[in-house]
């Protein structure tokens, strides 16, 4: 898990035996174009197996495909960014939706159902216009940076990256990827999207 996230690779971690087989654990890119590295290498089939999830699993392949998974690998993913990042979200909506905060509502609601076999539902939200001024940063370290549009509270930590282009126009349009989340503060609950990813636009022209 640790290589495939400081390489943005899918990764296989594995060793030969004496029976001619390289056995050991692979590990994919849960946010990236290759959504199912499992799948992937299923379709080149060179395995003796593949065991377990999508993206972390077993594997074992005899040593003398290693060469060929290498030509498949190679001239499958030629054209893949592993290092974007991809969702595959749920519901898309403009952040002036009248249905939004019903929506966000609605799926926080049933959080304690989703897990590893019924993933957490994600939002595309687009078209969040911003002026300066009209987000906060805040934590310790100065890395969180939250605003309200709408009825509706956007948060991400760990936000360096988000707040240093921000801080590049007076007005910005927004569009990010998200969880469904409620906030609750001093008795009062808030519908709030839980920033995972965004793009920044020069705003200017969108007000």
């Amino acid at each position: 898990m640790q290589l495939a996230s400081r390489y943005q690779r899918p990764t296989i971690v594995a060793r030969l035996n004496h029976e001619g087989y390289v056995r050991g654990s692979a590990r994919g890119l849960n946010e990236s174009e290759l959504s199912s590295f499992k799948e992937f290498l299923n379709e080149s089939n060179l395995f003796e197996y593949t065991a377990g999830h999508d993206n972390a699993f077993g594997i074992s392949i005899p040593n003398s495909n290693l060469t060929k998974l290498h030509e498949y690998a190679n001239d499958k993913l030629k054209d893949m960014d592993l290092s974007e990042s991809a969702y595959d979200v749920n519901f898309e909506r403009h952040a002036m939706d009248l249905d939004l905060v019903a929506l966000i509502l609605d799926i926080a609601n049933y959080e304690h159902i989703y897990g590893q076999k019924n993933p957490e539902p994600l939002l595309y939200i687009d078209s969040i216009n911003l002026k300066a001024g009209e987000w906060r940063v805040m934590g310790q370290k100065k890395d969180t940076v939250a605003w309200e549009k709408n009825g509706v509270k956007y948060i991400q930590f760990h936000a360096t990256d988000l707040i240093n282009e921000l801080e590049k126009y007076p007005e910005v349009q927004l569009e990010v990827v998200g969880r469904a989340t409620i906030n609750e503060w001093m008795g009062s609950s808030t519908p709030q999207i839980m920033v995972k990813n965004y793009e920044v636009i020069n705003g200017h022209l969108a007000f």
